[in-house]
């Protein structure tokens, strides 16, 4: 997989933010994109509903995250979230969201963290209320050696036009939902282009609240990073 994806959405961020980037060199711009594609499954803990619609949720989809900046390695942060799946038991299920503004850091050569906000919506047919979402996402990548990176990510969502889910996170009392994973990348490192960047397959733990319950579950996905020079 080459991190073509990840350079465009430099280029894209960049042009945004500065209408001064004819004046810019290549080398003027320090930043970096993620790509993950993933599947996931979560199951509410409590065995005792299990047979109940909506006691696990299984989705697929990509998240793809870039920042950039002039000069400095602290830049402007968009990205967006797109999976789909089902309610199991139940239905069609989807999660998308828009991050329109954000901060992202590259942390030298170890990897990258940031943290964006923005706009979604979220549901599933006949067991969750659909909703328009108000989502705050924090993420870091660490690479532990050449071959071995650290994956760690948290969202906490706030609920518009769903009353159903409303304060739906039990132990996070401030917000209607949260999710996060932790996982571990295994690939390589090499520059393409130039630009210094990484790819491979991943696997990690999954954790979310909502409608007053606890899941837990797995992720196993895909996914590429690439750096500014």
């Amino acid at each position: 997989m080459r991190p073509a994806v990840c350079v465009a959405v430099l280029a894209l961020v960049g042009v945004a933010i500065a209408p001064a980037a004819a004046a810019a060199g290549p080398d003027d711009w320090k930043g970096g994109a993620l790509l993950h594609y993933e599947a996931s499954y979560v199951h509410r803990t409590d065995d005792a509903i299990a047979p109940a619609a909506g006691s696990g949720l299984a989705m697929v989809g990509l998240r793809l995250k870039g920042f950039v900046s002039r000069k400095l390695p602290v830049g402007y942060l968009v990205g967006i979230d797109l999976h789909a799946g089902s309610t199991l038991p139940g239905g069609f299920a989807y999660q998308t969201a828009l991050y329109l503004a954000g901060m992202g850091v590259r942390l030298g050569k170890l990897g990258v963290a940031g943290v964006g906000t923005g706009i979604g919506a979220s549901g599933a047919v006949g067991t969750l209320d659909d909703g328009v979402e108000l989502p705050v996402e924090a993420f870091l990548e660490l690479g532990l050696g050449s071959r071995v990176r650290l994956l760690a990510r948290g969202r906490a969502v706030w609920l518009g036009a769903a009353r159903g889910r409303a304060d739906g996170a039990p132990n996070f009392g401030w917000t209607d939902e949260v999710d996060g994973t932790l996982g571990v990348r295994l690939g390589r490192r090499y520059r393409e282009y130039g630009f210094p960047s990484g790819n491979g397959y991943f696997v990690g733990v999954s954790y979310r609240e909502a409608e007053g319950e606890q899941f837990v579950g797995g992720v196993l996905g895909y996914s590429v990073d690439v750096g500014s020079r």
